[in-house]
């Protein structure tokens, strides 16, 4: 299943479980996503009462909606799933998923009716763990209870994505995500090489690249759109258009197949060329997702970007010239390094884009949710805002301390602009 969010957040696709379910042949699946029902623990009684499972698999992709001003905590809804299952089933309960990764050994010890844990990927363990629940230990990459005590069988390998199939869609409701946009996700590649200090990715996926065929991407495309009737999706990839020659690939089998589909991306502004922004939008590229999260060089250089400000007045001086597609930005408000020359630069930044772009182009501004396994982490810990023994399950959030001002002035503004 995939874990409740709350009911106020915007539906998503559960990508990684159609992946599992397409991992897990020989074995009967079904899918319930709690965020599709009004009422979402009515309805999972329901499906337990009529599907008598096993095994009950738990996806926390997130913990919390992270960087928005008014933050969601989706964790504090497991605690209600997890005690819905263990009322109406004998089944084992296996939990996953990127926000389960993060603080595997916490959630384990927070949640002990949970069983069995799968850290990182899942498409190689959890059909291994599936054939070994009484022995997990034998198992790379799980979390299991031994003697009360919650123990970790140790590191697996990744998962080689050239030899995964199309995601098992099948019997997932993907009709109620199709009047969202950019609710239904498609992967080109796992891994990411980039340096920013913020960023989970690297330990959720590797730093290593690891690109899909192109030819099989839009495969799965077609796939969307043939069987399922789906013409916007987005690219879930942490970049893009890095490496450029694998976006490109992508683009050109996509505009060579004329499927009619209609997607966005997030972009680095370093490789964004005339050519290569045609050719995303002969492709059917409709939103380019920019996320400089800084404005200054001082800034860039400290949040670990490989851009300069440069890169982001050419980037936006090439897209303002060209139609057909929008542009959103993401910016941090006080990240380390800010100084109030900064943030007045930014501001005009922003008001130098709206003149100029008008509705085409949207701003967020962010704070910056603190992490484990990042940088970040480590600077908010020199810089004392995390304490030894401080539990990053609950939200804790970075400001530059020389700048605090910064952050409160930038939330007045979003209060007045309605953001």
């Amino acid at each position: 299943m995939q874990s409740y969010l709350g009911g106020t957040e915007q539906i998503v696709f559960p990508l990684g479980l159609s992946c599992l379910k397409s991992a897990i042949t020989g074995h009967e699946a079904s899918v319930i996503d709690l965020n599709l029902h009004k009422e979402p623990f009515k309805a999972l009684r329901e499906h337990i009462k009529a599907v008598r499972p096993d095994i009950i698999g738990i996806s926390l992709r997130n913990i919390d909606s992270t960087n928005k001003r008014n933050v969601v905590f989706y964790y504090e809804h497991l605690a209600e799933t997890v005690k819905t299952i263990k009322a109406h089933s004998q089944g084992k309960i296996i939990i996953g998923g990127s926000g389960f990764s993060m603080f595997a050994r916490e959630i384990m010890e927070d949640q002990r009716d949970i069983d069995l844990g799968v850290f990182l990927e899942g498409e190689r363990t959890f059909p291994l763990l599936l054939e070994n629940l009484s022995t997990p230990e034998k198992v790379p990459s799980v979390f299991y209870r031994k003697n009360g005590e919650v123990v970790f069988s140790g590191p697996g390998g990744q998962v080689d994505v050239s030899y995964t199939g199309i995601p098992d869609r099948a019997d997932m409701s993907v009709d109620k995500y199709k009047t969202t946009r950019d609710s239904i996700g498609v992967e080109t590649k796992r891994g990411c090489g980039l340096n920013c200090i913020y960023c989970i990715y690297g330990f959720l996926n590797g730093k290593k690249l690891r690109l899909k065929d192109p030819v099989r991407v839009v495969d799965e495309i077609e796939n969307l759109v043939n069987v399922h009737g789906v013409k916007n999706f987005t690219f879930v990839d942490s970049v893009f258009n890095v490496p450029q020659k694998h976006a490109e690939d992508i683009c050109r089998e996509l505009a060579k197949r004329a499927l009619g589909v209609q997607w966005s991306a997030w972009f680095s502004e370093k490789n964004l060329t005339r050519d290569f922004v045609n050719l995303a939008l002969d492709a059917g590229c409709k939103n380019i997702i920019l996320s400089p999260d800084g404005f200054s060089d001082s800034v860039l250089k400290n949040l670990g970007k490989n851009i300069t400000k440069r890169d982001i007045l050419d980037s936006f001086d090439l897209l303002r010239h060209m139609d057909g597609f929008e542009v959103s930005y993401n910016f941090f408000k006080n990240p380390p390094g800010q100084d109030f020359s900064g943030f007045l630069a930014l501001m005009r930044f922003y008001l130098t884009a709206k003149a100029q772009m008008g509705s085409r182009v949207h701003f967020e501004f962010n704070s910056m949710r603190i992490e484990p396994h990042t940088q970040l982490f480590d600077i908010a810990r020199r810089e004392g805002l995390v304490k030894e023994g401080d539990n990053l399950l609950y939200p804790k959030y970075y400001t530059n301390p020389k700048t605090r001002y910064i952050e409160s002035v930038f939330n007045g503004l979003l209060r007045l602009k309605g953001m």
